[in-house]
């Protein structure tokens, strides 16, 4: 069984075929799936789609989204209560863009982690060259789990991301060539196994061979193999790993 931990089907590539979509992943052995919101609206769809489909999704304002919002929305209170919600996020720091000013984005991050305090949920960060600022914040909430999304630290922050109890998700670009992917696979293959999770971040990101076409949960099949590689096992021992780490990450609390 294979485990898409971050997908976008309520994007705007996807939520028209979203029916196709998790047809497909079925077919392809994808049996769970967060569907991840971003913005209100969003987050109000990721929670429709996973009632509608019985997978999980995820309510968050990204830091894209900052600057539209004063405070965690109201409806937040009431969506987080779905069973079928279970984190917030995706949630944190992008300063590689910046569509929100950093303060703006600062502020949101706070809140929505004190939002997340409050409720007892798990967490969903996007943390995009902003590593510093970003563990200066979390160090301050503690008892948080927290899940790095498309892990972008390297070495350099592994130990501290490990030390706070910190998972870190790889996805499509575990499989690319290239520097930056070589770097990635060495910190892949030097994370402890009850540190991983494995997503598509669909519509973005498609694994080799298939880059640069709309990615989609049924792809994370190319992920697992290029991740058993790496860490010298079989793909089914992985299916195992990857399933442990997600029922104790976002289910059992």
């Amino acid at each position: 069984m294979f485990i898409d931990s971050h997908c976008h089907i309520n994007s705007e590539d996807l939520r028209g075929q979203a029916h196709e979509v998790v047809r497909r992943a079925n077919e392809a052995g994808v049996k769970k799936m967060i569907i991840v919101g971003c913005d209100l609206n969003d987050s109000l769809e990721a929670a429709e789609l996973a009632r509608e489909f019985d997978l999980f999704a995820s309510i968050g304002i990204h830091p894209h989204e900052a600057k539209r919002y004063s405070d965690v929305p109201e409806e937040f209170h009431r969506l987080i209560e779905d069973e079928k919600v279970v984190a917030v996020g995706e949630i944190g720091l992008d300063y590689h863009y910046d569509l929100s000013p950093r303060d703006v984005q600062i502020e949101m991050f706070e809140r929505q982690l004190k939002f997340a305090e409050e409720k007892n949920m798990p967490v969903i960060l996007h943390i995009r060259e902003a590593m510093e600022d970003a563990m200066k914040i979390l160090h301050n909430h503690k008892n948080l789990k927290l899940l790095f999304h498309c892990y972008a630290g390297g070495l350099k922050f592994l130990d501290e991301v490990l030390e706070m109890g910190g998972l870190c998700a790889f996805g499509g670009a575990l499989t690319w060539k290239g520097k930056a992917s070589d770097e990635l696979r060495e910190v892949f293959r030097k994370i402890p196994d009850e540190r991983i999770l494995l997503e598509t971040d669909c519509p973005y990101m498609a694994p080799a061979p298939l880059r640069g076409k709309t990615n989609e949960p049924a792809f994370i099949k190319f992920v697992y193999e290029r991740g058993a590689l790496e860490k010298n096992i079989s793909v089914e021992e992985l299916e195992k790993i990857i399933e442990k780490n997600f029922e104790g990450f976002f289910i059992k609390r």
